[in-house]
């Protein structure tokens, strides 16, 4: 069922001209150190792919949860990195009724020289019973290649705030992503102005800022189609390793996947996270 709709979603949205995925490599196939992409980088776009059938679902009163995509490209424009959640079906539709508990997982592949997506990292996210300060969500980055867990995400208890800690497994050091639940694109997510944008920043261990983060509303037509696709602007250039420029930009998607994931023209409230996220 899942290869059915994805297949018609895809073929839906190439009939209208939206961004095509990239051409899946075959599985185990390495040509290319995905580090090596990020070794001049220090600002990444990340745009998240419309789902026609989601946006059609949700018009209809039923949001259906298809596999979030994610385009990850470079200051000159190029794409860099192709990522697509993999989270089985019946799992992504959990997402909707228990979002703090729900597991998934995310493929994080990059693009080699013939333009194929070839495995790079993994994103899991475990099922957690998670409840106010307990068991907080945490995402685990994970190398495909060789199966170590290079960082974690995780999303703790915060009082009416939005924080991040990112720990790297190797340095056994962490980052910060802060966000103040004070901005107007929280409030009143709108696709101009002040309202289009949330910003957080990124400090390391010293309390030093060493580079930022920004959703930022796609456009007026894909807010009215589907509020809950975003675009994320990261901004690194502070950032020393590569292997934690792969965790940065993870927790983008995990910010989008906890807060910017529910489409409101189905029957729930609302986009913007409300007072039970904050905790």
């Amino acid at each position: 069922m899942d290869s059915m709709l994805g297949g018609a979603d895809n073929a839906i949205g190439n009939m209208i001209g939206l961004t095509k995925d990239a051409p899946m490599a075959p599985p185990g196939q390495h040509t290319m150190d995905p580090y090596d992409a990020l070794t001049r980088v220090e600002s990444v776009e990340i745009t998240e792919k419309v789902s026609v059938l989601e946006a059609a679902a949700a018009a209809m009163g039923q949001e259906v949860e298809m596999p979030n995509k994610y385009s990850i490209m470079d200051e000159s424009g190029k794409r860099i990195f192709f990522v697509v959640e993999s989270t089985g079906f019946c799992a992504r539709q959990c997402k909707q009724i228990a979002g703090d508990c729900a597991p998934w997982d995310v493929d994080f592949r990059v693009i080699n020289g013939e333009g194929e997506a070839e495995e790079a990292f993994k994103l899991k996210r475990d099922f957690t019973c998670t409840c106010c300060c307990l068991n907080r969500p945490t995402v685990d980055i994970i190398d495909a290649q060789s199966s170590d867990k290079i960082a974690s995400v995780t999303d703790p208890c915060a009082c009416c705030d939005l924080t991040f800690t990112i720990h790297d497994e190797k340095l056994d050091k962490d980052m910060y992503v802060k966000g103040g639940c004070c901005q107007l694109g929280l409030i009143c997510p709108l696709p101009c102005g002040p309202c289009s944008e949330v910003h957080f920043s990124l400090e390391n261990e010293d309390g030093e800022e060493v580079g930022h983060i920004t959703k930022k509303v796609p456009s007026c037509i894909k807010f009215l189609a589907s509020p809950d696709v975003d675009n994320y602007k990261v901004d690194m250039n502070k950032v020393e390793s590569e292997a934690m420029k792969v965790a940065v930009m993870s927790t983008a998607i995990f910010i989008d996947f906890r807060y910017f994931n529910d489409n409101p023209n189905d029957e729930d409230d609302g986009d913007s996270p409300d007072a039970g996220d904050l905790f």
